[in-house]
């Protein structure tokens, strides 16, 4: 009769000593050894160590990544639409979810091959080459901006300095536009922003007074 209160004794010096003998934090770490418990331990380990990847595993985090609201541009600072009028947006800019949903990151502007198209402001040509099956040009503007234009034939190289209203090429063929479109894509310190807010295209909200009826 004498083992069972033994046994209790035995097991609540030894859950003391080890108590006594482990750090705080390696106490909390030892007390969550369930599922749950570890899941906690190794998600704060990988905050601690990657915080940006950890953000943007979640939804919010992601869409913060890879989409920002559309910017505030001061009238000096609008760009000149790349191709000549009638200009026709034929599908608008869908800002994704995540960095890797669908979304649509540019404006389809209706254009046939071989149109000219201009540079909206002046900048450098940051990429000129074949992504996939198009070809595409990226200028690097002042701010942390790049405009991308896709597809389109260009005879420019990298590095090439390019004046507002400048010449970059000509409409092409391939990719989702193929010879019906060119696609304008805008980034801002890497995430993706409505190309209607630098075309001035994007109206500016306007605060209504509310009437109150008598």
């Amino acid at each position: 009769m004498l083992r069972l209160p033994l046994l209790v004794m035995s097991v609540a010096l030894l859950a003391f000593a080890v108590t006594a003998s482990t750090p705080a934090g390696a106490a909390a770490t030892l007390s969550a050894t369930g599922p749950a418990g570890a899941s906690a331990t190794l998600g704060a380990a990988a905050a601690s160590a990657f915080p940006e990847r950890t953000r943007a595993s979640s939804p919010a985090g992601a869409a913060a990544a890879s989409a920002s609201p559309a910017p505030r541009v001061a009238d000096s600072e609008r760009w000149d639409w790349p191709i000549p009028p009638p200009r026709v947006i034929e599908r608008p800019f869908v800002a994704p979810q995540s960095e890797y949903s669908a979304g649509h990151r540019g404006i389809d502007l209706r254009a046939s091959p071989g149109l000219t198209v201009t540079a909206p402001a002046a900048g450098t040509v940051h990429f000129v080459g074949t992504v996939v099956d198009r070809p595409v040009l990226t200028l690097r503007h002042p701010g942390g901006l790049l405009s991308s234009y896709e597809p389109l034939d260009s005879g420019l190289a990298e590095g090439a300095v390019v004046a507002r209203g400048e010449a970059i090429g000509t409409v092409g063929r391939g990719g989702h536009c193929d010879g019906s479109c060119l696609h304008l894509g805008v980034r801002l310190d890497g995430s993706y922003v409505s190309p209607l807010a630098y075309l001035g295209g994007i109206p500016r909200a306007v605060l209504l007074p509310r009437w109150r009826s008598p």
